[in-house]
């Protein structure tokens, strides 16, 4: 693996940012896509990450496969845009679907990520962060970090204080806060947490203002949102409080981040103020007075009318629409008192194979990939609104491979007739029904019922198996008992996570495929260890030839466009950086508080 928008698959100029580390996907019910744009649209930082801000399914006409993908209307902003805040203070209103089950960051099992989403962007702060946009490490505690060698990271921490609550009680931030909070969250398991238990050898605090990070193996990626940058793992919390504590972290949250929790009806209806002592610099950059709002009221609304109504009517200031439809209208009901647009998500859909028979005949995944047709899928699935997608999702630009390059030419390509000439000379079993599972997610069962129908074309039987989704995730994905299964990735900031679902190599733990192919292994881990950023872009797109020249199990789909929508008076957001913009401290109200 909501995952994260993260983001940045948001309405630019709505300051949208990312589908984001949306959560929506890996929890019980569904939260769309809808909901969780509408946080961030505004930068209401941590309401995304729970699933309360993001993109959403969209219902344009009906467009040809053969034509030209729907295209996005992001633009990068980074919160400075709209000039100086005319105004301070206010509280912004978003919407909140689901309610999390506590705030422990640590737990109950996947659920977790809900609320170590939630309280990443919000209440704890973080030493660094790297936006998508540039992939540059963007420091936020940290006043200087160096690397001396591939193994080794050294942080040097400016002066912050924890919130006023017990038992911190408003003490200062110390290195070793950071290197029991990494650890205590090295203790925990799970998709995004390989870093930590296969890269990170050990961190240390030399003295009250210095982290050190040792890593077993030249990593390139060290600094990003899936290592040592996650917005949940590399949350910094007081040491106290780690463990034994329990009760306390399921009541409430205590860090040093710009919003401090005020309170909440059992997860329920949040309340974020602006923490008065939040630290006055971004690395060694002034944010004086950031954040600019007084606070954020999180309202749980379930049902995407309701919420439409509540912004229609003023009680919400921003929304992620259900459709385009819904942010067309709304647009020309409303007119210039709101702004609305659409953005790529990094989240795509994909069909993974288990490495067994038939599925050990190169030739049997290359004819399933040339049964797949993506533009169908995204017509039906999408209304026309999505991009294909290859190795890596086309939301991770500077690294992903042009649709013009010839291997992307061929992972695009269906061809039935050809896919069944493949299957005849791999001597494949027409007879055989293969059993597809998927989780009750509807994205999930209507990917399935959409591929079901194009591998008939070619012959092939299908049998659908849905599964609840803790179910699905927990046993069928997290312990490859399948045999095919289809779903939505989470969004990913980088090309470490999605090209790390093909790695067999050892020391990172097997892929869920039970895949191991050592070329493609050698490609990624050449790219994963470049540290030049110019020839590691070069080595990831040789990493993307070197999977589709294998065809390996995980064949990758589509990835789809959302829309949101903001009044025009929410200024300062932050669009088009990933899951960088839930961090957006720079959103004021142009009105008086």
């Amino acid at each position: 693996m909501k995952p994260v928008t993260a983001a940045d698959v948001h309405a630019s100029e709505v300051g949208v940012t990312e589908r984001d580390l949306g959560l929506r996907y890996w929890t019980q019910g569904r939260i769309s896509r809808r909901r969780l744009l509408g946080g961030v649209a505004v930068g209401g930082a941590a309401a995304a990450a729970i699933g309360l801000v993001g993109c959403s399914r969209t219902t344009l006409a009906p467009a040809s496969s053969s034509t030209p993908a729907a295209q996005p209307t992001t633009k990068v902003n980074d919160g400075t845009q709209d000039g100086p805040p005319t105004h301070l203070g206010g509280i912004l209103r978003v919407r909140q679907d689901p309610v999390m089950p506590n705030v422990d960051p640590f737990g109950p099992g996947i659920l977790a990520l809900i609320q170590g989403l939630f309280l990443g962007f919000t209440v704890f702060d973080h030493m660094w962060y790297v936006p998508t946009d540039t992939g540059t490490t963007e420091l936020f505690l940290a006043t200087k970090v160096e690397q001396p060698d591939p193994l080794t990271v050294i942080a040097t921490l400016g002066d912050a204080v924890f919130q006023d609550k017990a038992p911190a009680n408003g003490r200062k931030v110390l290195a070793s806060d950071v290197v029991a909070s990494f650890k205590r969250f090295r203790e925990e398991t799970g998709i995004g947490f390989d870093w930590l238990h296969g890269v990170m050898a050990d961190i240390v605090a030399p003295d009250d203002h210095t982290v050190k990070i040792t890593q077993n193996r030249p990593w390139a990626w060290v600094f990003t949102s899936s290592n040592a940058g996650s917005p949940i793992t590399s949350s910094i919390m007081p040491a106290e409080i780690l463990h034994g504590h329990d009760d306390l972290l399921h009541q409430t949250a205590i860090g040093s981040g710009q919003w401090v929790l005020q309170s909440h009806d059992n997860g329920a209806n949040p309340k974020l103020r602006k923490f008065q002592n939040f630290r006055q610099f971004a690395g060694t950059k002034s944010i004086k007075g950031q954040p600019y709002l007084d606070g954020i009221d999180f309202k749980v609304v379930t049902d995407d009318n309701a919420a439409l109504a509540a912004f229609k009517a003023g009680d919400l200031d921003a929304i992620g629409f259900a459709s385009k439809d819904d942010a067309v209208q709304t647009q020309q009901q409303l007119g210039d008192k709101i702004v609305t647009g659409s953005d790529l998500g990094r989240d795509f859909d994909c069909l993974m194979l288990k490495f067994e028979p038939p599925f050990t005949d190169e030739r049997v995944r290359h004819a399933f990939n040339l049964l797949i047709n993506r533009g169908e899928a995204i017509d039906l699935l999408e209304q026309g609104s999505g991009q294909r997608c290859g190795p890596l999702p086309p939301a991770n630009r500077r690294y992903v491979l042009p649709d013009s390059d010839p291997a992307m030419q061929e992972y695009f390509k269906h061809d039935v007739a050809e896919a069944k000439k493949l299957l005849d000379a791999a001597a494949f079993d027409y007879n055989q029904t293969h059993e597809m599972k998927f989780s009750n997610r509807p994205e999930d069962a209507n990917l399935a019922e959409v591929l079901k129908g194009q591998f008939a074309k070619g012959g092939v039987k299908l049998k659908l198996t849905q599964q609840d989704l803790v179910r699905w995730l927990t046993t069928t994905l997290s312990q490859s008992q399948f045999h095919m299964t289809c779903f939505r990735q989470l969004p990913y900031e980088d090309p470490d996570l999605p090209l790390r679902f093909f790695l067999g190599a050892k020391g990172f733990g097997s892929n869920f495929m039970g895949y191991d192919d050592p070329k493609v292994d050698a490609a990624i881990l050449a790219a994963a260890q470049e540290l030049d950023e110019t020839a590691r872009i070069q080595k990831v797109m040789d990493a993307q030839r070197a999977i589709i020249n294998a065809w390996a199990p995980m064949l990758n789909i589509y990835s789809p466009i959302g829309y949101g929508g903001r009044y025009a008076y929410v200024k300062g957001t932050i669009s088009g950086r990933g899951s960088y913009g839930l961090f957006n401290r720079t959103t004021w109200l142009d009105k008086p508080a």
